[in-house]
């Protein structure tokens, strides 16, 4: 009895773990879509640098959420990208390229849709691959 009662807490515990984990990256990437709606409505370098420090640094924590081993890779492949792509963005506002740093931008969100579109692919995917 003892026996059950202790796995049945582990696997609560477990759960437990594995929803919170959800609803971290959940605010996470609701944060990072604020942070990237600001750097998008940039008027200016100066206006743009915040936001795209607050998404490297988004990037960061979200690199370190647990996720299931089946998509851990996905994940983390998607995160690297965006971390590249957001340091290329940082180095062009730091030149002074806003319109560079615009483009870069546009990078971002197509990995946006790409990671997005492979974490949850839509049903004709899954059918017909």
């Amino acid at each position: 009895m003892k026996k059950c009662l202790l796995l049945s807490a582990g696997l609560l515990f477990a759960a437990g773990q594995g929803f919170a984990a959800d609803m971290d990256m959940k605010q996470i990437m609701q944060q990072m879509k604020l942070e990237f709606k600001g750097a998008a409505e940039a008027q200016s370098v100066e206006e743009m640098q915040e936001p795209i420090t607050q998404l490297s640094l988004l990037v960061v924590q979200a690199k370190q959420t647990p996720y299931p081993p089946e998509r851990a890779g996905i994940y983390q492949e998607g995160f690297n990208k965006l971390a590249v792509a957001l340091n290329k963005a940082t180095n062009e506002l730091a030149s002074g390229e806003f319109d560079a740093a615009k483009l870069t931008l546009k990078e971002v969100d197509d990995l946006r849709i790409e990671y997005h579109e492979k974490k949850k692919p839509s049903i004709f995917k899954r059918l017909f691959g």
